[in-house]
């Protein structure tokens, strides 16, 4: 019979899961000589473990920095007494998922940013769309009165023989 060689497993000390030691401080000031603040985001975790994370909580805290660091927070980890603030990434890079919170960051800022652009396209179209057409008036086209329009020092006409004309010398009547 062969001798058991396997060493025992100690029983470890549960501890708090590692999720659960981030947080962001929302809208942070200063208000007469103390911080405040408007709200704290946290995972939500209250899990202890022998591990380091409970199961399933790695994903959770990756989600939380990907969210956190898009959205520009300073990210807060409590190490028993001692918090430390710094960017999501910079967190993430303790962990074998930080490459996954790096890309997540770049893509939801990629994806912001392009939203801001359709904004803004959408608000110059209807700007575009509330400038009213242009009135026509008469003016002085050589020794010819016409009817056209103005846009900035151009005035657009049609001719005596039905052709769209453009100008820059006219005189308004």
């Amino acid at each position: 019979m062969a001798a058991n060689t396997t060493a025992k497993k100690t029983a470890t000390e549960p501890t708090r899961c590692e999720c659960s030691r981030y947080s962001v401080l929302v809208n942070l000031r200063d208000v007469d000589g103390d911080l405040a603040w408007d709200e704290e985001l946290t995972t939500g975790c209250t899990a202890t473990t022998a591990r380091v994370f409970a199961p399933g909580h790695d994903a959770k805290l990756k989600s939380a920095l990907i969210r956190w660091g898009a959205e520009g927070h300073d990210v807060i980890r409590d190490g028993d007494g001692v918090n430390t603030t710094a960017d999501a990434a910079t967190h993430a890079s303790k962990f074998i998922f930080a490459n996954m919170v790096t890309a997540g960051i770049k893509r939801a800022e990629d994806k912001a940013a392009a939203k801001a652009t359709r904004a803004a396209a959408r608000a110059a179209k209807k700007v575009a769309a509330k400038v009213e057409p242009p009135v026509e008036v008469t003016a002085k086209v050589g020794r010819w009165d016409r009817v056209g329009t103005v846009q900035g020092d151009t005035f657009t006409y049609t001719d005596g023989m039905g052709a769209t004309k453009t100008t820059t010398k006219f005189r308004l009547i």
